[in-house]
């Protein structure tokens, strides 16, 4: 068995591995690779994120550090308005928002920084990589999705909605 291995191809290819091995679905993806990242963010968010930023440094570890690096690029790229100059199709850390995660169903989801929202059904904290791509963009905009590996898939923002969820502000 060993030999059938390490015997080449006719066509001097290489070895049966080389042909045969599980090909990624996508290459990994720098954090640098989605800048410039234009978001826009109200002041509270702004420095909610530079408290998740913080929080995700001091645990360390491969995971946490990759997501530290996505929220400073974040920050570093957004414009950053006061919190009555956003316009209402502007994903905040308060929004119940609808997006798609690589043109599968639509999915629809409160997120919130700190506190659990217990009334809330559907939420998603801000602190995760759905979360931290998520907040500043507005209805219409795509952007790369990424996880511990690297590329996840890509999002699109569908609609915000009013804070209690009843009457969507985005165009269709």
């Amino acid at each position: 068995m060993r030999r059938y291995l390490e015997f080449l191809h006719p066509d001097g290819a290489g070895s049966f591995l080389d042909h045969h091995r599980p090909k990624p679905a996508q290459k990994p993806c720098d954090v640098a690779a989605l800048r410039p990242i234009r978001a826009v963010l109200g002041t509270r968010d702004y420095w909610q994120l530079a408290e998740h930023r913080r929080r995700c440094e001091d645990l360390g570890g491969a995971l946490f550090l990759r997501l530290a690096r996505l929220i400073r690029a974040k920050m570093a790229d957004a414009n950053v308005v006061d919190a009555v100059a956003l316009t209402p199709d502007v994903v905040t850390g308060a929004s119940r928002v609808s997006f798609a995660l690589d043109r599968r169903r639509l999915e629809t989801r409160s997120l919130y920084h700190w506190g659990y929202p217990d009334r809330e059904r559907n939420t998603l904290p801000v602190g995760t990589f759905l979360g931290v791509t998520l907040i500043g963009m507005s209805v219409g905009e795509r952007m790369q999705l990424l996880d511990a590996q690297g590329v996840a898939g890509e999002v699109q923002v569908v609609a915000v909605h009013a804070p209690h969820g009843s009457v969507p502000t985005g165009r269709d």
